[in-house]
């Protein structure tokens, strides 16, 4: 099941800005990721998902070393969706052996939080691949939220993702990335990796890819 898609942009704010024009919702601070060099806002989304928006962070301008989800290639990029997420719950080191043994390295699991906006933490786990990411991102990676409250119970409400797949030049090979890891999203042929997310809110739609 998905639990949340990411888009990685330069300028959170501007992509904030965007959305909340495109749609009339407006994502808000999730919280910092203090020693990463990033920080996110989040858009509930419906099933229990989210948006995040999730750049380099103006508080930890004098972090050292690479920040997540490919952002060295934001000079050529801007905000996009180089990956998702789905939760696996406390079967997140099971799907994340499954892969491996069917050929899909998807990193390991780790531990990782952010200080909230109101100071606290929250804490959870994932599987931490390389980069590129596998299959183009199109093979997400696992979260184990254990009894950490999920973010969509906390985000913004008010927007709908009305459409949601990936598209690959070569679905079989997706197929039995997904088959293994026990996950699911629509997908189309295309001539290279890509995931497309619409959301609609009171105010219109926006395509996010």
């Amino acid at each position: 099941m998905l639990d949340h898609i990411v888009l990685a942009t330069p300028d959170v704010q501007a992509s904030v800005e965007e959305i909340a024009a495109a749609t009339g919702v407006r994502a808000e601070l999730g919280g910092h990721f203090q020693g990463r060099g990033v920080y996110n806002h989040l858009l509930a989304l419906q099933d229990d998902a989210y948006l995040e928006i999730i750049g380099p962070d103006p508080n930890q301008a004098d972090h050292e070393g690479a920040l997540p989800f490919g952002m060295h290639t934001f000079p050529e990029r801007g905000a996009h969706v180089p990956h998702w997420c789905c939760k696996a719950g406390d079967t997140i080191e099971e799907r994340t052996a499954a892969a491996k043994a069917a050929g899909f390295d998807i990193g390991n699991v780790q531990p990782l939080g952010r200080v909230l906006a109101d100071g606290t933490r929250l804490d959870w786990h994932l599987t931490v691949g390389g980069w590129p990411p596998l299959l183009g991102g199109l093979a997400p990676f696992l979260i184990d939220w254990g009894e950490a409250r999920h973010p969509s119970t906390t985000a913004v409400k008010g927007v709908r993702l009305v459409s949601w797949h990936g598209e690959h030049p070569n679905l079989d090979e997706v197929r039995r990335a997904h088959e293994a890891m026990g996950v699911e999203i629509e997908l189309r042929e295309g001539p290279e990796p890509a995931l497309i997310a619409v959301l609609e809110g009171p105010n219109g739609s926006i395509t996010l890819r």
